[in-house]
């Protein structure tokens, strides 16, 4: 099943994509893809997650009505392709 990544806006196979849902204003990432709620879906890229910060991207795929705490999603691309590898 395709997603399309809030970062970079192309559609990608979920399997090849992170899943960040908001818990308390503070956005956290799904590592297994199960967490209930709203989910927003993105490359394990920085450029991807910088896009969807500065775009307000989030906020508007999960519907919140103001800015999340986005400082625990910075992640390496060596931490993104275990996240993936780990699924």
């Amino acid at each position: 099943m395709e997603r399309t990544c809030v970062g970079c806006r192309q559609q990608s196979d979920r399997a090849n994509l992170l899943r960040i849902v908001e818990e308390s204003m503070i956005l956290i990432l799904d590592e297994r893809k199960s967490l209930p709620g709203r989910g927003a879906w993105i490359h394990p890229a920085q450029e991807c997650l910088e896009l969807a910060i500065t775009r307000r991207a989030f906020i508007r795929a999960l519907k919140l009505s103001g800015q999340p705490d986005s400082s625990g999603l910075n992640f390496t691309k060596e931490q993104a392709e275990t996240m993936l590898a780990n699924k």
